[in-house]
């Protein structure tokens, strides 16, 4: 495999047999690479052939794909491969519950740009600025659970219906229909990001620290997939194991250094030799005649220094009032905020700052509009720019479900803005905030009776 890509699978501990697949190659003639982790159902016979039909199909209908319209073309090859597989059950009986569930990404590393195809609990991970990012959805009832902040991530891996799914090729006859059965996504993949595809025969054994821990390694880039595959192997290896892993190398070209170029040294204009002699009388003239030329010159000099030591003597008499020089200083973007921005721009569902209670200054509200987002902050500080006065988060009515977790809101007039229930909180701390949270309400051409109770905030009890 080329440097920048590298994929193993591997039977795990538990397991007689490997079901699951991947591919990973550049298409010819194209600046893409396409590659995808299959995993065939466990439980079912026929899984592996499931997932062999598929990676059969997808490769062959991404033979020929182009830089247009991506996100379709990947659609598309998962439903003919969903197709072959029914029509593969049918001729045989004994294979009629085969099914896979799978991930697939095309990159473009040149253009800085990739994009997903998603069914059922594998999973694509983008690594950037030492930050790990989840960006598909598992297709399972834990799954929602754990994204929506029900669970934590060590709960859902110790749950006893984690390998339950609720879409996978082959459950189906039809899955053009609805449009939303195959999952898909694109995202921005800068220089130096890295994307890991995976079974959930990684992530049910390691959380996504250790994973983490070793993609920010000094290592290259088998040397790290052969180390998750060993931590999940370590852990138990209760399921077969595949993992992906791509980064862009593609950095902007570095200056190259200097040429040293040797100076010759400049020739010494050589006298013209000619046969005849000057006369004798011609040869005192010219010596007399440069004797005198050198005498004015320096006699000018002299005066010249005599003058420039008057005028800094008498500049010195006086009071000078340097002019001020203004320094004007560009301040680097925070990246961390940055990267948190374009996390909430991108169709990911959760984003977790990184573990040094970083401080972030805003000067504009963060907006947050998505159907689904789950921030860990892991103790970060938000707080307010020197002049701004305006909310630091604003919570559009869109967002159905919202989880802030270990975030910390100072010097803020407005913490936060939302419009209805659809934020839960977990440690969320507000420190010198007029308002901490300031709810909206709107009224759309309504008459309306009645008064607000004083207590809009919902504690949750735990049952016993």
């Amino acid at each position: 495999m080329a440097e920048y890509f590298y994929g193993i699978t591997d039977k795990g501990k538990r397991r007689e047999k490997n079901e699951d697949t991947f591919f990973a190659r550049e298409i010819p003639g194209t600046q893409l690479l396409v590659a995808g982790v299959i995993d065939g159902v466990g439980g079912y016979q026929g899984g592996d052939i499931a997932a062999e039909i598929a990676r059969s199909v997808i490769l062959e209908s991404l033979e020929s794909i182009s830089g247009d319209n991506v996100i379709e073309s990947l659609r598309q090859a998962i439903i003919a491969a969903n197709k072959k597989i029914n029509e593969a059950k049918k001729e045989e009986p004994a294979n009629e519950l085969m099914a896979c569930v799978l991930t697939c990404v095309v990159a473009d590393k040149k253009n800085h740009i990739c994009w997903y195809a998603h069914v059922g609990d594998t999973r694509i991970y983008l690594l950037r600025d030492d930050s790990l990012v989840k960006l598909s959805n598992d297709h399972s009832v834990v799954g929602f659970l754990e994204e929506s902040g029900r669970l934590s991530e060590d709960e859902a891996m110790r749950h006893p219906r984690r390998n339950e799914i609720n879409k996978a090729l082959g459950f189906e006859e039809d899955i053009s229909l609805p449009e939303d059965f195959v999952e898909t996504g694109e995202s921005p993949f800068l220089p130096g990001d890295q994307l890991l595809l995976c079974s959930d025969g990684l992530t049910d054994m390691i959380n996504s620290a250790k994973i983490m821990q070793v993609l920010i390694a000094e290592n290259d880039i088998a040397s790290k997939v052969q180390a998750l595959v060993d931590a999940a192997n370590e852990a138990g290896g209760n399921d077969n194991i595949t993992a992906i892993l791509i980064q862009n190398d593609n950095w902007p070209n570095q200056k190259g250094e200097p040429l040293v170029i040797e100076r010759k040294k400049a020739e010494t204009a050589t006298p013209v030799i000619t046969n005849e002699a000057l006369p004798k009388t011609e040869l005192n003239r010219a010596k007399k005649k440069s004797r005198r030329i050198m005498a004015l010159m320096v006699i000018i000099l002299i005066g010249l220094g005599a003058v420039s030591l008057t005028a800094a003597f008498q500049k010195n008499k006086k009071k000078v009032t340097p002019n001020p020089v203004t320094l004007t200083i560009e301040k680097k973007p925070n990246g961390r905020l940055t990267q948190l921005e374009a996390s909430v721009s991108d169709l990911s569902k959760s984003y977790s700052l990184p573990r040094d209670k970083a401080t972030l200054p805003l000067n504009a509200p963060l907006t947050i509009s998505k159907d689904s987002f789950y921030l860990s902050g892991n103790g970060a500080v938000f707080v307010a720019g020197n002049s701004y006065t305006g909310p630091a988060f604003i919570i559009d009515a869109a967002v159905k479900n919202m989880v802030l977790d270990s975030v910390v809101f100072q010097n803020f007039d407005v913490g936060l803005v939302i419009q209805k229930n659809n934020i839960t909180f977990r440690h969320v701390r507000f420190i010198n905030c007029r308002i901490p949270v300031q709810y909206v309400v709107a009224f759309k051409d309504s008459v309306i009776s009645g008064k607000f109770k004083d207590s809009l905030f919902i504690t949750p009890t735990k049952h016993k």
